[in-house]
Order: structure tokens, then sequence, then C-alpha cells
């Protein structure tokens, strides 16, 4: 493995002291870059054309995450004295308001962790919960939209889709217990951004213009998240949310309670009784006791320990993914190439149909987290992969499918987040976090700006299943899936990655890019990816969304061997994810950042 970063361009950002000196009014500042650059070795070569933007180096820290601002955020906390714990949670909270379609307070999420002064990774759940009153035949009546984060036909909006939310409560517990700064501190990026208000960009009008439909339901929602004419903001305009940051001084002021026992918890409370929706304030109580560290799960991964997160988080999936391609040569296969990706789509497909059975909350159903990572069934898993390929060969057709790209469904468009970040002490950290679908279910609880999760939807109505919805649940959830990769029992390599179930496919690729195939971080996020079309209830899936950058006779090839593929996202998608990461070199005291172009992500570095 590659691991020299000066054998490939990087880039180091100076952050200008003013920045860090400004108590409040810190807004976007002018980066001063350097580029060293290096020639790289004709073997990566071709990669590397393919990136967009250099990766990004510190010695002091690096915060990647998907908005520059939220990434400042991270990096002023850096700055004052904290560690990568503080810089996080203060990305995390700006993302609130920098990026307030995807996640936020009245979202949930997942982290982890790898305490240096412990030498240990820890998993941390806040990935939101059933209400106790909640009633699955209310969603039958709930409006519906089939943009933004659907997993069928159409996505149910509305206060009753909305799940008890954990985002604060797995900020403040992490802050706690590891952090080194206040919670106040930490919130007062995300407190500027939302009462000055920050620029929206290309990416942030797209996303508006495709969910405007889930926020106008709600007059609430329309006073903060659409314009004067009510219309969705567009590039160049300045989005504020006084109400959020008004909110979050509150917060800042007394602390997490004052959401989950104090009086905003009732005024979410009585707001979701009067329209529709299922949160109490006795749900509200009793989500702090229930964000508690627990063990993450484990494997080897050709002489790497890697971490993910237990269910219901479903980072099973992308472990048994590993555990597969781990008994086949892949660099003999070459990167991308038809054999690789058919033995890997083949192997996520097998584990995608395991998680679809097993995984749900491990209080109420029995997941068989032992018995699906055992030698003996990983090694069925791989002679069945064997098989389906062997089969697709022999069968190949001809003449050759059309290619010819077909309109790709809006269900495939996301709302969730992933940041990263590492310092100088050798903390690790990566946090996925979600509102479900663009911004949630489109639902703002009266005047508190804040906009609430549909993580209803993500579980099955109907009882029976591992991800049945039941009063007090954990939410069976596609985010709880990210990556730490130790070598030598340090840390070497965080990643996670939005995007609805491609999460569970994306993060493998670009992991496997790294270590499989010696590519730097960037080359890694920036490689082109594919995912299945696997939303819940779509499984087993029997078409591949595939960016257009693989060779047009690797995608011949491969729809030769049957495979249904839409290139109609292009050269380059969301739709196959938005990763950001962060690389620790094991020779020197150097930390790598990347940060995916293909939303609005950045890495910085300090």
């Amino acid at each position: 493995m590659r691991m020299s970063f000066f054998t490939s361009r990087v880039v180091l950002v100076t952050l200008f002291t003013p920045v860090f000196t400004l108590p409040t009014r810190f807004t976007p500042v002018l980066l001063a870059g350097m580029f060293l650059l290096a020639s790289t070795d004709p073997l990566h070569s071709q990669v590397a054309s393919e990136s967009l933007r250099p990766p990004v180096m510190g010695k002091q820290g690096v915060v990647a995450s998907a908005h520059p601002l939220a990434s400042l955020a991270g990096q002023k906390m850096l700055a004052d004295g904290g560690n990568a714990i503080d810089a996080i949670v203060a990305a995390a909270a700006a993302l609130n308001a920098v990026e307030p379609y995807m996640s936020g307070v009245g979202g949930v999420g997942y982290m982890l962790l790898y305490s240096a002064e412990e030498d240990r990774v820890r998993s941390l759940i806040f990935g939101g919960w059933v209400p106790e009153t909640f009633e699955p035949a209310s969603l039958e009546g709930a409006s519906t939209y089939s943009d933004g984060a659907g997993h069928g036909t159409l996505e149910a909006i509305g206060p009753m889709t909305a799940a008890v939310p954990g985002n604060l409560a797995g900020w403040n517990r992490a802050l706690q217990d590891y952090g080194t700064l206040s919670l106040d501190t930490v919130l007062q990026p995300a407190i500027t951004y939302a009462e000055q208000g920050v620029p929206i960009t290309e990416f942030d009008q797209a996303m508006w213009a495709g969910t405007r439909n889930r926020v106008h339901a709600y007059p609430s929602s329309r006073r903060v998240f659409l314009n004067e004419k009510e219309e969705p903001y567009r590039m160049g305009e300045i989005f504020a949310n006084p109400d959020l940051a008004r909110t979050l001084k509150e917060i800042a002021d007394n602390g997490a309670d004052h959401f989950y026992h104090g009086e905003l918890a009732t005024t979410i409370a009585d707001n979701f009784a009067r329209d529709g929706g299922y949160i109490t304030r006795e749900d509200l109580a009793s989500v702090p006791d229930r964000v508690q560290w627990t063990d993450p799960l484990e494997i080897d991964y050709r002489g790497y320990t890697i971490y993910n997160h237990p269910p219901p988080g479903m980072g099973l999936q992308q472990l048994q993914t590993l555990r597969i391609m781990e008994g086949f040569d892949l660099q003999a296969m070459g990167h991308n190439s038809a054999d690789y990706l058919a033995h890997l789509m083949e192997a996520i497909a097998l584990a995608r149909a395991d998680s679809d059975r097993h995984i749900g909350d491990p209080a109420f159903v029995n997941v068989p987290t032992e018995e699906l990572l055992s030698d003996d069934y990983i090694d069925g898993q791989q002679d069945e992969v064997r098989r389906i390929v062997e089969e697709r060969h022999a069968q190949m057709q001809s003449p050759v499918p059309s290619l010819d790209p077909t309109e790709l469904d809006a269900r495939y468009t996301y709302a969730t987040t992933s940041l990263s970040a590492a310092d100088s002490q050798g903390n690790v950290v990566v946090i996925t976090q979600s509102l479900g679908g663009g911004f949630g279910s489109g639902y703002v609880a009266g005047d508190t700006g804040i906009a609430f999760n549909n993580a209803m939807e993500w579980m099955q109505m109907e009882p029976g299943h591992a991800s049945s919805s039941e009063p007090g649940k954990g939410i069976t959830w596609c985010i709880g899936a990210m990556m730490q990769v130790h070598k030598d029992g340090k840390p070497l390599l965080a990643v996670g990655s939005p995007g609805s179930f491609g999460i569970l496919q994306s993060v493998p690729q670009i992991a496997m890019n790294i270590l499989d195939f010696d590519m730097e971080i960037q080359e890694a996020i920036d490689a082109p990816r594919f995912r299945w079309k696997d939303e819940l209830g779509s499984v087993p899936a029997t078409e591949v969304i595939m960016e257009s950058r693989i060779p047009v006779s690797v995608r011949v090839r491969l729809s030769r061997m049957g495979y249904k593929l839409d290139t109609s996202v292009g050269d380059w998608s969301m739709s196959v994810g938005g990763a950001q990461a962060v690389l620790l070199d094991p020779d020197s005291d150097w930390i790598l950042g990347g940060a995916d172009p293909r939303r609005n992500g950045y890495a910085l570095s300090w």
C-alpha cells in the first residue's frame, strides 16, 4: 500500500489567524493554498487525472465534511485548543445551518470514535426511536412526494413520520465523555451561520428545487425554508434561519436538557400533538439515557482491522461485503474491470439480502451477527459469488444490449451527510447523520426553526420483519454504517458517506480503492462508483446505477453478462454517495483529508 503522502498531489491549507480571533462573526474567509505537485507513477496516472481536487494535509488536525463552512467550524475548535471530538461536533451542528436539508437537531445519527487515550474504538448510536404512541396506519393517509430520500414509489412526509430524534444527545454525550470544550462553545459557529446567513451554492439550489413540495404544506416550514416569494432558494441568495439561531442559543445557555426535558421539549411536544405527530415530552425525556457507548463490530481484512456499527445500524453489511471480497485476487482482476465489478456487485447483493432479512434493534430481534460473519458462512457466500459470475459469463448475450441511459428515479437523491475528523493527539472520529428525506418530514415544529426527520418511513409498517415498527424500537438505519480501518493497532482510515442504502455500497468501494488498489484518499473518493437500486422493499434489486466514467468497454461486457445498467446519472452523481474521509500516515505526523466533489464536500487541514 502506497502510504507516502508526498508521492501524490497534496494541498496544505493555511487558515488565516483572524478567522480564529473573531468570537462570533467568522463567515466565509479566504483560504491560502500551497500546492505541492509531484509526478505520479504510471500505475496511478489515469485515476489521478480523474480527480477534481487534491487531498489536504495537516499536522494539528483535519476536518472533512459536506460543506466548507462546516469544516471551518470544526477547524476553529482545533485552533482554539479543542480535539477531534470538539471539532466534529461543531461541524455536525454547523451543518444544521449550512446544509439544512440533510441533517440537524431534529435528526438522527451514528458516531464511530477512536480514543487515543483509551486506545479503543467505540460506537455511539443516536439513530432515533419509534415514538411510544406511533400508529403505523396513520402513514397510509400521509401526504406523499416522490422526491427526497424515498424507498418506495412515494415517500410520506409530515409530523407523523418523525422518529424521536437523537442528534443533540449524541453530540452532547461525545463532548461530555471525550471532548475538551463545552456545548456552548461548539454551538457558536452554527448559531452564527443560522443568524447571519450563508450563500446558496449550485448544489444547494438543486436540493432546494427538488424538495420544495416537502416543506410547502406547513406554514412554519415555508417561513423557514422558502424565500420571501415562497419559492426555493437560488444560487447566490443568502439563507438564514433566525428561529434556529434563537433555539440553538437557548440550548447553548441551558444545555442539552433544554431540548429533552425543558421548555423546548414542551414546545416541541405541544406542536406535534396539535399537528398530528407522535413525539411526546416523555419520548424526548427518554433519549439521553438511550444514548450510550457500545462496542463496535470488527473483522480482519487482509491484515487490517476494520470497525463498524452493530445493529440496529447496518454496518454488518459492509463488513460482510469485504469478507466476501477478501476471497478474490482483486489486483489481478483490475480496478473497475468487468470481472471486479461483477464479483463486487454480487457480493453486495448477497450481503444486502442478509441485512434486509436480519438486521433490527437487538433489544427486539435476534440478529445472528457472529454467524453472518463466520468463516464457514463467508466461504459459502464466496462460492455463491463465483457460481453466479461464472454462470453469467457462460450465458453472455449477443448482440450487445442497448446502453442508452434512462431517466434516474428521484428516489435516489438523499438527505444524509457524513463527516470525519482527526487530531494531533491521535483521536479519530466519523459521524453520519440524517433527516431521512430532503428536509426530513418537511415539518418544522412551531417557531423552533428545527426540521424534523421522517425516519419512520425507513421502518417496515407490516409486522414480522426485523425492522418492523414497534413502540420504543430503535430505527434500523443504513446510516449506521461507516468504517474505521486500523493497522498494527493504530488508526489508518475513517470514512463514511450519505446515500441511503447506497451508503452500504459506496464505503466498501472507497476502502478497497485504498487498501487493495493503493489509491491516495482523494483518488479513492473521486473514482467512479456504482450502486444497486435496492431501497427498502426493492430487494433483490434488478438494476445498477453506474457513473458513466466507467469505460464503455466495461459497461458493454457487464450488459452482455445480463446486468441492467442505469448510466443516466452521468459522469459524477450524488446518487452514489458523498464521502468524507481522513487518513493517518503511519510513518509521520501528517493527516490527510479527502472530500467528495459530488456534493459540497470540503476538507480543511491545520
